[in-house]
């Protein structure tokens, strides 16, 4: 059988189909078999429910093409892209609102350094502040250490008392060294915000500052 004959029944076909009173009236489903042959009905057969099909009216035209069924791995890559495209979007949001911030506060790049100088001075206030405790501390540590030493040349077990002072002291030193290594580590981050800052700042206002051109 030629093509021209096969194409010619699928034609009869349809035509025969529509035709029926009970079919003429509303849509009908056209899809393909495994052998790549056109069928026209009002239900899919199970085993072609997944892939697309096309609903054509009671002329014989296609009005509507349903798309095969997505695989899981499809449906995987589908979501995964559009989880990208959330995160893009959400960060371009984030970037657009940091800019209208930046550009709000700072007239200049010298505001930007300015405030940046003054998060500087404070962080190195805290340091200060924590070493003269470190300082006291040490001093008060070294005493109890020199009253235990002293008890224990004398034949004497120090107290509990000491032993606890002693033990709190240099939790405290601890603490303090802890901290004062945070500030240093967020001097560090303050320092490379800024500097992102500024940089941006100056991107964002680039067009504004340049010359006018005659």
């Amino acid at each position: 059988m030629n093509r021209g004959t096969i194409t010619l029944i699928i034609l009869v076909t349809g035509i025969l189909m529509f035709s029926q009173p009970g079919l003429a009236a509303g849509a009908m489903k056209k899809w393909k078999d495994k052998d790549g042959q056109w069928h026209f009905g009002d239900v899919i057969p199970p085993e072609y429910a997944q892939q697309s099909h096309e609903e054509v009216n009671k002329q014989g035209m296609t009005v509507e093409v349903q798309e095969r069924a997505k695989t899981e791995a499809e449906i995987a890559e589908q979501n995964r892209l559009a989880a990208i495209e959330e995160e893009q979007q959400r960060k371009a949001a984030e970037q657009a609102r940091h800019d209208s911030i930046l550009l709000d506060t700072f007239s200049n790049v010298d505001d930007i350094e300015m405030a940046r100088e003054g998060k500087i001075a404070a962080i190195n206030s805290r340091i200060t502040l924590a070493e003269k405790r470190i300082e006291k501390l040490e001093k008060d540590l070294n005493e109890r250490m020199e009253t235990a030493a002293a008890q224990e040349r004398s034949g004497n077990t120090p107290n509990q008392e000491l032993l606890q002072d002693i033990e709190s002291l240099h939790r405290q030193v601890k603490n303090q060294q802890d901290f004062i290594k945070s500030q240093n580590d967020e001097k560090v981050e303050v320092m490379a915000s800024y500097e992102k800052d500024i940089e941006r700042y100056k991107s964002l206002t680039s067009g504004a500052q340049a010359p006018e051109q005659n």
